[in-house]
């Protein structure tokens, strides 16, 4: 695991060589979470041999917890997230209408505004925290 670095400047953006939307995806998450203040430390897992990586944001306010992985995508334009410590409820992801993955907390975003939406989501709930 290495700790304080950034999407632009991690080696899983280095060895993933992932498509142009993915990465514009991953950049605009970062940027966003920590312009509301949700993050303060960011980690990486990256697996050179397999060729990608995860990026994993703490939570701000407890920076031992985590509260997401965001990983780009070689053959997709979305990202794939993983929201960690129920976060965010089922309910709250179905009724968003985001593409949700294997699990409860495995969601696909495609685009910028489902960021937004996805931030605003997070910084309501951990607000109650």
């Amino acid at each position: 695991m290495l700790y304080n670095t950034r999407w632009e400047n991690s080696e899983t953006k280095k060895i993933y060589q992932a498509t142009m939307n993915s990465q514009i995806l991953m950049e605009y998450l970062e940027e966003t979470l920590m312009q509301r203040n949700l993050v303060s430390l960011i980690g990486e897992q990256p697996s050179p041999k397999r060729g990608y990586g995860v990026i994993i944001y703490y939570y701000s306010k407890n920076p031992k917890k985590r509260l997401l992985s965001s990983a780009p995508r070689k053959n997709h334009d979305h990202i794939h997230i993983v929201l960690f410590n129920n976060v965010l409820s089922v309910e709250q992801l179905q009724n968003t209408g985001f593409d949700l993955g294997n699990t409860t907390s495995d969601v696909k975003i495609h685009s910028k505004s489902e960021i937004d939406i996805l931030v605003n989501l997070l910084k309501t709930n951990l607000q109650k925290i």
